[in-house]
């Protein structure tokens, strides 16, 4: 059994929230580390640096949110 891995590295459309995360939005969302999140979708995803980096951005802003202490 192969796994098809689906190259969007040449596409300049929004990726990330056309396509990965409807498909992994509960990893996305309830996900405790990017490098698992990065890893299950480089598994079935080729992407470029720059979508990637994108992704690590959202990531973060996600982390950020979570972490916000109330006084």
């Amino acid at each position: 059994m192969t796994i098809k891995k689906f190259d969007y590295s040449k596409s300049t459309e929004d990726i990330f929230y056309k396509i990965i995360y409807p498909i992994y939005a509960k990893e996305f969302l309830y996900g405790n580390s990017y490098e698992n999140f990065a890893f299950t979708v480089s598994a079935n995803f080729i992407l470029n640096a720059p979508q990637w980096e994108y992704i690590l951005e959202h990531w973060e802003q996600k982390e950020s949110i979570l972490n916000i202490k109330t006084v």
